[in-house]
């Protein structure tokens, strides 16, 4: 029983450090693009002659920030507030069948 008690703590905490490892990834990224999306509209700029084509990458340059936002959003949810039961209970009836595969 304690050696369950230490794997749920020690995959509660795996879950943790990879939303804060997609927080970091998520504050840079966002950074670059906030800091550069004059540049890399102008890059484009300079090489497409059609206005429909620019006006898809300035939208899509913002799109992908909210859609990952959203992600985030919702990864965080999952790891520190929200876990729905069926997963809860699906995890625990995984880990008894490995822990029964194990034993035999």
């Amino acid at each position: 029983m304690e050696n369950t008690t230490y794997k749920d703590a020690e995959n509660t905490v795996k879950r943790i450090k990879n939303f804060y490892n997609h927080l970091q990834i998520f504050v840079i990224m966002m950074l670059v693009l906030l800091l550069f999306s004059d540049m890399i509209i102008s890059f484009f700029e300079a090489r497409i002659s059609n206005p429909n084509s620019l006006s898809w990458i300035k939208a899509n340059i913002w799109v992908n920030a909210v859609l990952w936002f959203f992600g985030l959003l919702i990864h965080g949810i999952y790891v520190f507030k929200f876990k729905a039961n069926f997963i809860d209970k699906w995890e625990q009836k995984k880990m008894k069948e490995i822990m029964k595969e194990n034993k035999q």
